[in-house]
């Protein structure tokens, strides 16, 4: 495909990167990809603690521990449809373009940033990229987001929709990635409804691919230079995963 961009993939090693990776890479050329490593649970569990408090990680890790696993058994069959309805693709990043690093905000990620100098980057599920990475290229960073900003800013954005009797605002949103937490101008928003089959741990499928179709449609803008938008000045609420006592509060599957 000719294109006159460079675009580089940053994101973390998981299976909704490896999603929209290989999706974008059907029609569009991606110079390379820049991977980070996972959290340590020992360090996510104490950030964590610092940020919501002691009784709130200790609810997140009981639905962790004792829903979440039933909940994807629950949805195997269902999962397996929407991978198959959606051609979703869990395929390794190609490995002649694929950077490991271990975190996206290290020295080593500056460094390929620099290097490669793209002129987009599509951010998918890393870590809170800092200013020195925003900073160190003249590339626009677009984050795909599992939610509608900025009412559903941070984690589970269709899972807090339904919760909150807000199902008009189910979907996920592309946006212009800057300092804070998935509060960059929005370019484009896809809404969708999930099923009756759906729960918990398949409504990130369903926002994923919408997400894909979104991205999409709005790349070829962006790399014209001939695309809108949308600047929010409210800041909307920042969800987390839930804990137990809200999942059964909740009576959201």
């Amino acid at each position: 495909m000719m294109q006159n961009k460079k675009i580089v993939f940053l994101a973390s090693d998981c299976e909704s990167s490896r999603w929209v990776y290989n999706a974008i890479a059907k029609d569009f050329l991606l110079d390379a990809a820049i991977i980070e490593q996972p959290v340590s649970k020992k360090l996510l569990f104490k950030n964590r603690v610092k940020r919501i408090g002691i009784f709130k990680v200790l609810g997140q890790v009981m639905f962790s521990v004792l829903v979440v696993p039933y909940l994807r058994k629950k949805a195997t069959v269902r999962k397996a449809a929407l991978v198959e309805e959606y051609q979703l693709n869990n395929s390794v990043f190609s490995n002649d373009k694929t950077h490991l690093v271990s975190s996206v905000n290290d020295d080593a990620c500056k460094q390929l940033m620099e290097q490669l100098q793209p002129d987009i980057v599509i951010v998918n599920g890393t870590r809170i990229i800092s200013k020195k990475i925003l900073q160190c290229t003249n590339a626009t960073f677009i984050n795909m987001h599992v939610g509608i900003t900025p009412w559903y800013r941070g984690s589970h954005g269709g899972y807090w929709a339904l919760y909150n009797n807000d199902i008009e605002n189910f979907g996920t949103t592309i946006h212009l990635v800057d300092t804070g937490v998935d509060t960059g101008g929005v370019l484009q928003q896809a809404f969708i409804k999930p099923g009756k089959g759906d729960n918990f741990t398949t409504y990130p499928i369903l926002q994923v691919a919408a997400g894909i179709d979104a991205l999409k449609k709005i790349l070829p803008g962006v790399m014209s230079g001939g695309y809108q938008v949308q600047k929010h000045t409210e800041k909307g609420m920042m969800y987390y995963q839930p804990t137990i006592w809200q999942y059964i509060k909740g009576k959201v599957k």
